[in-house]
């Protein structure tokens, strides 16, 4: 295998399939049960290893029921499906969550809304039935680099969920897309990483590198992390969504661009950088720049849609994108004219009116 200079990756059997690794561009899959094609990528919550998930189970990936409304609120970072082994569920789901079952306890559950199946390794080939909507099957990089599958034969309806033994991950997974991309298969893919002994700052800094790899290269169309019970459900859903936001592949909340405390530094970094956050927390999808000094901070927030830039001992300078809209500002009343300003250009919300 071979890359020129514009990325064209040559296969020995003079195959040649476009691949940029300098270049974004989301890998061409087919669209099922709103997964692939152009959809956002999914985060998939594992909770196979709860005795009983209920509904109180829900609130750590993003819903909550209210009792006196008797309906369910959605956060910004609420799951797309919850993996659930071999348990249904006996209370009625949010109407915007999936439920995914082993394969063979879905085929004797009497339920189905919104449930779908997960088929370990090819035995969808042999299953009684499946089903009409969406199918997931669960396939290792080894095992389809291996040649021994014909990928070809799996039925209409299927997510691939990708795992990998390889302790060098994103390589291998990396090679599975190619794989598919010169087989033609467009399969919506779930990347699949399960880290048993990682710690909540290792389980961070690996799922990280594994998942944020592929995609920014384009490749995955959902994500499923799995700790073993190590990490709470609502730091791994948090991690997900985190991570698909510094992708730029699924923004769920407000984002800031900061740079390190250094000596050039005209006031508090941290304690300005949460009274700011305090105040513009809601903005869905907004990138605020916050930073020390004027000599770097414009060129480090160059792609912030506001900036908060100390131009002087006790002053402030805010930009709206690349230009300066206000120079000089007190620093006890820029927090405030920050406000002012993305209320005059037509981003600002109330909280209460956030959603």
């Amino acid at each position: 295998m071979q890359m020129d200079a514009g990325g064209c990756i040559t296969f020995q059997n003079g195959e040649v399939l476009l691949f940029n690794p300098l270049e974004y561009s989301r890998r061409s899959s087919t669209e099922i049960n709103h997964l692939g094609a152009h959809q956002v990528p999914r985060v998939i919550a594992d909770f196979s290893t709860v005795d009983k998930v209920t509904p109180a189970t829900l609130f750590a990936v993003g819903y909550q029921y209210s009792i006196p409304l008797d309906k369910w609120n959605l956060g910004d970072q609420a799951c797309d499906y919850i993996y659930t082994g071999s348990s249904p569920l006996d209370f009625e789901i949010p109407g915007t969550l999936g439920v995914i079952m082993d394969a063979a306890d879905w085929e004797s559950c009497s339920d189905r809304d919104r449930t779908y199946p997960l088929f370990k390794g090819m035995e969808i080939l042999n299953a009684k039935t499946h089903s009409p909507v969406a199918n997931f099957v669960q396939l290792s990089a080894e095992d389809i680099l291996s040649g021994n599958l014909d990928l070809q034969l799996l039925p209409k309806h299927v997510i691939l969920v990708l795992t990998t033994v390889n302790s060098h991950a994103m390589p291998a997974m990396r090679r599975v897309f190619l794989e598919l991309a010169m087989k033609g298969i467009t399969l919506p893919v779930i990347i699949r990483r399960q880290y048993p002994e990682a710690e909540e700052d290792q389980l961070q800094l690996y799922a990280s590198t594994d998942i944020g790899g592929l995609l920014l290269d384009g490749m995955g169309d959902g994500i499923m992390i799995d700790a073993n019970g190590k990490v709470s459900p609502q730091k791994i859903n948090s991690l997900a969504f985190g991570i698909l936001q510094a992708a730029r592949t699924r923004i769920s909340k407000t984002e800031y661009i900061s740079c390190p405390s250094c000596g050039r530094t005209l006031f508090d970094l941290q304690e300005t950088t949460a009274k700011i956050r305090a105040v513009t927390d809601h903005l869905k999808g907004l990138k605020i720049g916050i930073m020390g000094c004027i000599v770097n901070g414009p060129g480090e927030m160059a792609d912030a849609d506001y900036g908060y830039v100390g131009s002087g001992p006790g002053k402030i300078t805010l930009y709206k994108g690349k230009e300066v809209v206000k120079r000089a500002i007190d620093a006890d009343l820029a927090v405030g004219a920050l406000i002012e300003l993305i209320r005059e250009n037509g981003d600002w919300v109330e909280k209460d009116q956030a959603g």
